[in-house]
């Protein structure tokens, strides 16, 4: 088929859908975006070598929605409002933050997010290797938590539609525990998860490695 059928931001722009209506960045395939553009999978390939490649482009479309903060902020502000738009960016799209994990930030967009990230705190008077460490920190913060509230949502979706019998049972046996053990503090953690959005959780989280940095330069 010629090349000229489809685009290139077509496949892009299809495959986050299609990655969306995955349950696992494993589910994911080229001949499920094809079917869904009614072409054949070996169209896409006139596009794009194989499977990582789309994950790449995929990954670099995601990261090109991500804008920078006024830089004429301090570099707290300037911190949560970029680590915020990455949130609300990730959490558009279904299993981002898997597809992050699993390629290579390999292009300018990619790379330039990162540098600005630490170019934010090399400013404000961190050294490299304290702002490559804090941005780190804080990317497996947001990473992590984005993939296990995916997780934990699966979960509840399964346990409340009672197709997960054991999974059921296993909650309770925690809850049950956590009473008669008079575990304080595992029955306010599991509050805490229960009532703060996941949203709410981020910023908790990141005020807290923020407020560790402002501490570390007093």
């Amino acid at each position: 088929m010629p090349k000229a059928k489809i685009s290139r931001s077509q496949i892009i722009q299809t495959s986050l859908a299609t990655l969306a209506e995955c349950r696992t960045l494993d589910q994911f395939s080229m001949r499920k975006v094809a079917a869904t553009l009614k072409v054949d999978a070996s169209t896409l390939y006139w596009h794009f070598e194989n499977k990582q490649a789309l994950l790449q482009a995929m990954a670099d479309e995601i990261a090109s929605q991500i804008t920078f903060p006024d830089n004429q902020r301090d570099w707290q502000t300037q911190l949560t409002q970029l680590f915020r738009t990455i949130f609300a960016v990730y959490t558009a799209h279904p299993h981002a933050a898997e597809l992050m994990l699993e390629t290579i930030p390999a292009s300018k967009t990619r790379l330039t997010l990162m540098d600005h990230i630490m170019a934010i705190l090399v400013t404000a008077g961190f050294s490299e290797t304290e702002a490559n460490e804090a941005m780190t920190t804080i990317d497996f913060f947001l990473t992590g938590l984005i993939i296990d509230l995916t997780r934990e949502q699966q979960f509840r979706s399964e346990i409340n539609s009672k197709q997960a019998a054991y999974l059921h049972d296993q909650v309770q046996k925690m809850h049950q525990i956590t009473h008669d053990a008079k575990l304080n503090h595992m029955q306010a953690a599991v509050q805490f998860r229960n009532t703060y959005t996941a949203k709410q959780q981020f910023e908790v989280g990141l005020k807290l490695i923020i407020n560790g940095l402002l501490a570390s330069k007093s």
